[in-house]
């Protein structure tokens, strides 16, 4: 898919969605963990954190979730779909909060005078159709950051893709392919690419524990149960509850400083 054809996508889904929380992706528990690990790194900063960026906001559900819990804190929900940003102003409406504000950006091309002590996405770059793409809005968002400000990247990378895919052959399960509006990241361009823009500060793959209860050991029970698969069956909810380890999944957190 093209990038107007991706754009066009994400609008329909979230008119489709009509507010339920599968507007950006059926996998409600892996935002749940996104979440978490959004607000367990914000509090760890502590007072040096004024005002936050979710870039790809979709549709404000994890923004309000984040935000919710630091009413101290400003944050600027910024996504390209107008029908996501419609949808997360009028969960804005409803949640009460007064430290959220969301816009229509893009970020490969919109300029953003306001600097934010922190950035983060949340699978949202992925969706850019190609690797120039990938890279003008990492530099967009150094831009966005303050000196010494942090990006949390919370993207899908290739390896750990390639690596819960093996898993389930093992199990006798067929590969999940990538769906055609993504692109997953791969360090082999990656880590070059940012060297001199940021300081890696930590590297976590937070889906392998979740991915192999979810994809893999659920999956094989539902194979040979003849059930189809349910993201919110009890199986994701424990497995969302998992401390990261290992790398069998393709959703990892980078924590980056900008240089």
């Amino acid at each position: 898919m093209n990038y107007e054809e991706i754009k066009r996508y994400w609008n329909e889904r979230a008119a489709e969605s009509k507010g339920q929380p599968n507007a950006t992706t059926d996998d409600y528990y892996m935002r749940v963990i996104e979440s978490r690990q959004l607000i367990n790194h914000i509090r760890a900063l502590g007072t040096a954190i004024g005002k936050v960026a979710d870039v790809g906001c979709g549709d404000g559900l994890t923004t309000l979730a984040v935000a919710g819990t630091f009413p101290d804190i400003n944050f600027t929900g910024l996504d390209y779909s107008s029908k996501m940003v419609e949808t997360a102003g009028g969960r804005l409406e409803k949640s009460g909060l007064r430290n959220v504000t969301f816009a229509e950006r893009d970020i490969t091309s919109d300029g953003n005078d306001t600097r934010f002590d922190l950035v983060y996405t949340t699978r949202c770059l992925i969706n850019l159709p190609s690797e120039d793409l990938q890279r003008a809005a990492l530099s967009r968002i150094r831009s966005m950051l303050v000196e010494g400000g942090v990006y949390l990247m919370i993207e899908n990378f290739i390896d750990g893709h390639e690596e819960f895919n093996r898993l389930r052959r093992d199990f006798g399960l067929a590969e999940i392919k990538i769906r055609e509006h993504n692109l997953f990241f791969d360090d082999r361009w990656l880590l070059p690419f940012i060297e001199d823009k940021f300081e890696v500060v930590e590297r976590v793959n937070i889906s392998s524990p979740y991915y192999v209860v979810s994809r893999v050991i659920y999956s094989k029970l539902c194979a040979q149960a003849g059930t189809t698969p349910n993201y919110f069956d009890v199986h994701h909810e424990l497995a969302s509850q998992l401390p990261p380890c290992g790398n069998f999944g393709p959703v990892k957190l980078v924590v980056l400083r900008r240089r």
